[in-house]
């Protein structure tokens, strides 16, 4: 089997807030009405779970909360098209769809999807991380709720050897977010990874249901590699890259028989790092690179019929 590609090791010391002041509104609300966590125990219950994933993995987005936010709910195509479509499935006779998130995390999202009314059947997650699996169970106490046989792990992306964990959803995957993943790489690794999302995308969807990648990372209005102190490489994108990106992974021999078309959308968002609005938390960690934007985007594959 491929050695795991993993992001590379940085110093994540400072990314440590010791106290959680307030719950944001959307999670407090998942915890008490679907996890059963009251209002009044949550911020030490989240703080245990916590303290006990960033023990395991020191990564930002626990040592700052990032994964309270619930991403997923904030992009554009979550209430346009993904709650619509997966709520309103049964209507498609026959059809099981498989909704994946890429590098789930605790897999808040896939939560927060469960809670707003989507079968728990149809959601998968992957990580590297089986501690943040099971972190995310202790979190959301709902191991008679959701499949744990749908958490993927270890799941290297950048495995495509026979009998990698990943290869059980290949071809099967109707929907896929994947936030906060391709900015961890290089130009190289960024290509092998869009390579990796179509093998797993379903080429033969009901009619009406597109073909539909989506998330948000952190970007630049200057696409242009970044070298990180410790001497990795990272590639920021904007909008014309992000497209040269998908419409050259899906010319690619391998796929340019199957993908009729490709759609991409971007949103390159302003954010400050010392903006702290209530009940949000940062959006990026570390030093600000110039021209830093947050993009959020969606990729949509017309796969060709037969």
């Amino acid at each position: 089997m491929a050695e795991q590609v993993k992001p590379p090791a940085v110093s994540y010391e400072p990314f440590f807030f010791e106290e959680l002041k307030s719950v944001p509104e959307p999670i407090s609300k998942i915890l008490q009405d679907y996890s059963g966590v009251p209002p009044d125990q949550q911020t030490e219950h989240i703080l245990k779970v916590r303290n006990r994933a960033y023990k395991a993995y020191p990564y930002p987005c626990l040592g700052r909360f990032r994964f309270l936010e619930l991403d997923i709910s904030r992009h554009p195509q979550y209430k346009e098209y993904v709650l619509p479509i997966l709520t309103g499935v049964e209507q498609t006779q026959g059809w099981k769809p498989v909704f994946l998130d890429l590098s789930s995390c605790l897999g808040q999202d896939l939560r927060k999807l469960a809670f707003d009314g989507v079968n728990p059947q149809w959601l998968w997650g992957s990580d590297i991380h089986q501690d943040f699996i099971d972190a995310g169970y202790e979190l959301f106490r709902d191991e008679h709720k959701m499949p744990k046989d749908h958490f993927i792990c270890p799941a290297d992306v950048f495995d495509n050897s026979e009998g990698n964990n990943l290869s059980v959803l290949d071809g099967r995957v109707d929907m896929m977010h994947v936030t906060a993943v391709f900015h961890l790489f290089n130009r190289e690794q960024e290509d092998l990874l869009a390579a990796r999302c179509l093998r797993l995308l379903n080429k033969n969807r009901p009619s009406g249901v597109d073909g539909l990648i989506f998330g948000s990372q952190v970007g630049n209005i200057d696409a242009r590699e970044f070298v990180r102190a410790n001497g990795s490489r990272r590639y920021r994108h904007n909008e014309q890259s992000w497209r040269k990106m998908w419409e050259s992974v899906c010319n690619r021999e391998e796929f340019k028989s199957k993908v009729k078309g490709v759609k991409v959308e971007v949103e390159l968002r302003h954010r400050s790092m010392d903006q702290m609005k209530a009940g949000e938390l940062h959006k990026h960690i570390g030093k600000e690179e110039e021209g830093f934007r947050w993009m959020v985007w969606t990729v949509w594959i017309e796969f060709t019929k037969g």
